[in-house]
């Protein structure tokens, strides 16, 4: 399901993991499935592989279409 939604919006698998997850990549940005989804998010974005790790560092949550929904 990941694989197919991020292929949907252009991202390429890596094959880097972030907590166990797979990370996908377009262009400068790194997105990875949130699997808590406390705020309803399906993917956790950033601009490196490391900056994913962590909230203070990650560019946000984010739905199924990309649009930012938090931190």
């Amino acid at each position: 399901m990941a694989d197919d939604a991020a292929k949907n919006l252009g991202f390429s698998k890596i094959k880097e993991k972030s907590h166990g997850q797979p990370i996908y990549k377009k262009g400068n940005k790194y997105i990875t499935p949130d699997i808590d989804g406390h705020n309803g998010g399906v993917w956790k974005m950033a601009n490196s592989i490391k900056n994913l790790a962590s909230k203070a560092t990650r560019m946000g949550t984010y739905d199924i279409n990309l649009v930012r929904i938090g931190d």
